[in-house]
């Protein structure tokens, strides 16, 4: 039986069903009928999608028709609450207070719970309505604007691995494949320091060199993958497998805030906590975690060293972004860290300084539209929301948002040949 069979059999047999339990009901109460009404409201909202799918022949989920069940059982109880206080509102005034409160809280869930549900099925239901009337059913739109000579690496920051069901890069990876790109992950250890992340990193990219059949990769890294990258360069030989280098906020120049909280609280609280965090993350599948190597790799006295040391290569193209809260509240879970480092590196997106993520071919900050910036997880979609930028000179043109910027990014690298 079709979807819209289906839902035309429910609708009638629960057209005639909820018809009679709310008689019954109203029956049953005479007098106080009125509270069978809420109960009622729960039934037809039931019949209601079942409707909507007979029209639509698109299958809902429960969680939706529960979800406005339960929002329609709310907003008639809320209906009956006012229209008992308004024959005394002297008397009812505390509950006429609490009654205005729950009715915003409820139309607000409300007015979420609308917007989930058509982001939800709109395109779907669009299909579907397209097919019953015969009209063309527009085919999905695939672009090789990213189709690159060499398919792109991406390389994960501190504290996170990749994994299929929280990717770290949120919707970025899906729309540049969409676009013709082709995207493989480093997939080394969230808490490793830079010399065995540097390592795994380049065991990744032997393996992808092998399964993408082809001579170099793009990388583009976030955070301390910057530093990885670079570290698997100058150190382990790379640098005739690489065509570029792109790093979003990656530490360069080390943090000053954690050089003055090593000065601070000195290096056993850093090795106390390095117990529990290894231990942690090694059960999360970390090969070789080193909390407390990793975090004074992050301070600015090592990177000084650090950058003396490693060297780039020429034959490689190497550029730089970085991004910039205006305020805490662009990112209310970094909001603490961006006020603190502050006073030390100055302008920030919650853990790398605008300074520091300043290295060879630095093209500018990526800064968020009018009130609220742009934080380290926002560089990544992390929150998957896709934040909007402002356009900026040595930004890619015509990114509006994030995935706009990356989009544009790997447009340019094709451009350039690699």
């Amino acid at each position: 039986m079709s979807i819209r069979k289906a839902a035309l059999v429910k609708c009638i047999y629960q057209f005639i069903l909820f018809s009679i339990i709310g008689l019954a009901l109203m029956f049953t109460l005479f007098h106080a009928a009125i509270l069978a009404l809420p109960v009622i409201a729960f039934m037809w909202t039931f019949w209601g999608f079942n409707f909507l799918t007979l029209i639509t022949g698109v299958q809902f989920s429960n969680r939706y028709k529960i979800s406005f069940a339960l929002l329609n059982f709310f907003v008639i109880a809320l209906l009956f609450t006012f229209l008992i206080i308004s024959s005394d509102p002297e008397e009812y005034e505390k509950v006429y207070t609490i009654a205005i409160i729950t009715s915003i809280c409820i139309g607000i869930l409300y007015l979420l719970t609308i917007i989930l549900f058509v982001k939800a099925y709109w395109k779907a239901a669009k299909i579907e309505m397209l097919k019953l009337l015969g009209k063309e059913i527009p085919l999905e739109k695939h672009s090789e604007l990213c189709k690159t000579k060499y398919p792109v690496l991406l390389v994960h920051g501190t504290g996170f691995r990749d994994r299929a069901f929280c990717n770290y890069w949120g919707g970025i990876p899906g729309l540049l494949e969409k676009h013709g790109a082709s995207i493989f992950y480093s997939k080394h250890d969230a808490w490793a320091n830079i010399e065995d992340a540097a390592s795994q990193i380049a065991d990744t990219l032997k393996t992808v060199l092998k399964e993408a059949e082809c001579e170099k990769v793009n990388i583009i890294a976030h955070s301390k993958g910057g530093i990885d990258v670079r570290y698997a360069i100058s150190k382990l030989g790379l640098e005739d497998k690489i065509a570029s280098v792109t790093m979003i906020s990656s530490p360069n120049h080390g943090s000053k805030t954690l050089d003055k909280l090593f000065s601070i609280f000195g290096e056993w609280l850093f090795k106390f906590l390095a117990v529990f965090v290894n231990l942690w993350f090694k059960i999360l599948g970390d090969k070789k975690p080193d909390f407390f190597r990793a975090t004074k790799q992050f301070c600015s006295s090592y990177m000084e060293s650090f950058n003396k040391e490693i060297t780039d290569s020429p034959s490689i193209l190497y550029q730089s972004f970085a991004g910039k809260m205006k305020n805490p509240f662009s990112d209310i879970f970094m909001w603490f860290m961006n006020f603190v480092m502050k006073f030390c590196d100055g302008e920030n997106d919650g853990l790398v300084s605008v300074e520091s993520a300043k290295w060879a071919n630095f093209r500018g900050v990526i800064e968020g539209q009018k009130f609220l910036g742009i934080s380290h997880a926002h560089e990544v979609d992390a929150y998957r929301t896709n934040p909007k930028i402002k356009e900026a000179d040595g930004l890619p043109k015509n990114s509006k948002t994030i995935r706009d910027f990356y989009i544009n990014l790997i447009a340019e690298l094709k451009e350039k040949g690699f």
